[in-house]
Parts: structure tokens; sequence; C-alpha cells
């Protein structure tokens, strides 16, 4: 397993690319929003990142890489509780 991240300035963007190009098609998590319609989820991002006027990359992107020998290894379960361990270890559990 590999992880990068990065700042971006389009955190909503990002989201439906994900989901509209089949990159990964679902939502694995979410943390402290109120729902997993990408819409909605980049209405509540923007609202809290309208009081941090100072920042332009107001979003962080993380990729977990998964290779493809292990992803038919993974049970129902195996990936949330991998994105779990990682935003926790990155000391990210209480943010969006």
């Amino acid at each position: 397993m590999i992880a990068k991240g990065k700042t971006i300035a389009h955190g909503g963007n990002a989201i439906e690319y994900v989901l509209r190009e089949g990159k990964l098609g679902r939502i694995i998590a979410t943390n402290l929003l109120g729902s997993t319609d990408s819409g909605e989820m980049r209405f509540e991002f923007e609202m809290v990142n309208r009081h941090n006027e100072r920042c332009k990359n107001k979003y962080l992107r993380f990729e977990i890489g998964i290779v493809p020998q292990d992803k038919t290894k993974l049970r129902p379960g195996d990936l949330l509780n991998i994105v779990r361990s990682f935003a926790n270890k990155m000391h990210l559990g209480e943010h969006q």
C-alpha cells in the first residue's frame, strides 16, 4: 500500500471526478459530514472553508494505492479499516 497526499483548491471537483469517472464509484467513508451526495458534500466543505480566508489550497487530497494482487485478498470492510487507520495516523479524526 502506498499513500500520497497534497493540498488542492478544488475539493468538491475531486469528489465528483472520482465518482463520475468510475475510479472508485462509491464513497468508502465520511467524517463529520451529513451527506454522501457529492453536491451536498461540496456545499458542506465550502461552508467550513469560508472561515479560512488566507489559505488558497483549502483541501487535503489523499490517494491510497493498493497493489492489484492485494485487491483480491481484501475482505468486505478491509478497505474501510484501511481508510480509518490512515486517517487516524494522519491525525485527521476531527476534520471533514
